[in-house]
């Protein structure tokens, strides 16, 4: 079966929101992105949001880089998602490995987090514009990281050269902590940049794998050490291009980060991704919070088995409520994340 056959099979199961929108946006050239970029919408109800979305919510889809779609995969609890936090859901296509191969889906997803930067006030309103959440699932995590360090450089501007030598450590430059680094560069990311949070579940890091993948073998509870192995095969066949941190973001400088939220079960190949990812968030002093859920597997609360289990219930449960205090309490939340006596970072071990 080959991979446009895999995918049809798989949209057999997809259940479709009467509530989504679909809309599309032209590509750019200079972004090599030369056809149109369809997007997913939800929009929360008048009815129980009279003053109109509180945020805006960019999602890249799971799928290995392989499978998935912006209509049809996750329709459900996007939609249950759009109304109970008062968001905007908005969730790209992008073209598919092998086919389309790095550097096409990230190029996709970098020109739809360009639109939304440039059109959110307009088309959304200047309140859901003040609340810009990026995220990905699984590959769209992957997606999710390498977007963000591309638009940080983006927004940031030109480097000093002691920066692009590569005199930066996570601990500081010169002797200056690495808090004063933004304010060195001209203000820094964070004084720039619309995004206000990433929402970063079980994603792939490290397209070359982390010990997890090694150590994970072929046990078939979603997927196995093999599977991740030949996704990133379709999605980047040259391995020298996988120590690229545009392709392997764990390999990349994560300074001057939005506060992050990461979520993981401890029976997911990629756990050690997300440990490390979130090690990065730490060491270059970003706000960052992590649930870990023991028993569960990649894709927890999301899809698979235990996407609508008691365990995956509670994930999702919990992964709104952040969200909702997020909105509610920001920009209090970001430095609490800081707090420096619990070791820079908020962590919730939980099961249900």
């Amino acid at each position: 079966m080959n991979p446009e056959e895999a995918r049809e099979n798989r949209r057999k199961a997809y259940v479709h929101s009467d509530k989504r929108e679909t809309f599309s946006i032209p590509g750019r050239g200079e972004h090599d992105v030369w056809h149109p970029i369809r997007f997913a919408k939800w929009s929360p109800s008048e009815e129980k949001w009279p003053d109109g979305p509180r945020g805006i919510y960019l999602l890249f889809h799971g799928g290995g880089w392989v499978f998935g779609d912006a209509c049809g995969q996750n329709d459900v609890r996007l939609e249950e998602m759009s109304e109970e936090l008062g968001l905007v859901v908005l969730v790209p296509d992008y073209s598919k490995a092998p086919e389309h191969p790095y550097p096409a889906a990230v190029n996709e997803c970098e020109l739809a987090a360009i639109w939304v930067e440039e059109n959110a006030t307009r088309e959304f309103g200047e309140k859901a514009a003040k609340m810009m959440i990026i995220g990905g699932e699984s590959a769209g995590g992957n997606l999710c990281a390498a977007v963000l360090l591309r638009r940080r450089d983006a927004w940031r501007g030109p480097r000093p050269e002691w920066y692009k030598k590569g005199w930066v450590t996570p601990r500081g430059v010169e002797g200056w902590p690495v808090t004063e680094i933004g304010e060195r560069l001209g203000g820094g990311y964070e004084h720039k940049m619309p995004w206000k949070l990433a929402n970063l579940v079980y994603g792939i890091y490290d397209v070359a794998g982390t010990p997890s993948v090694a150590a994970f073998g072929e046990r078939r509870l979603i997927e196995t050490a093999r599977d991740v192995q030949w996704f990133g095969d379709c999605y980047c066949p040259d391995k020298e291009m996988r120590k690229l941190p545009d392709v392997s973001p764990l390999r990349g400088d994560f300074r001057g980060m939005p506060p992050a939220m990461f979520t993981v079960g401890m029976e997911d190949a990629l756990a050690d991704d997300t440990f490390l990812m979130h090690k990065k968030w730490v060491q270059f002093g970003n706000g960052v919070s992590l649930d870990v859920w023991p028993e569960g597997p990649h894709g927890v609360g999301h899809f698979g088995v235990h996407a609508t289990s008691k365990l995956g219930m509670a994930c999702r449960k919990k992964l709104h409520h952040k969200i909702d205090l997020f909105i509610k309490h920001e920009p209090e939340i970001p430095g609490r994340w800081k707090d420096t006596s619990r070791g820079g970072v908020i962590r919730y071990f939980s099961a249900y």
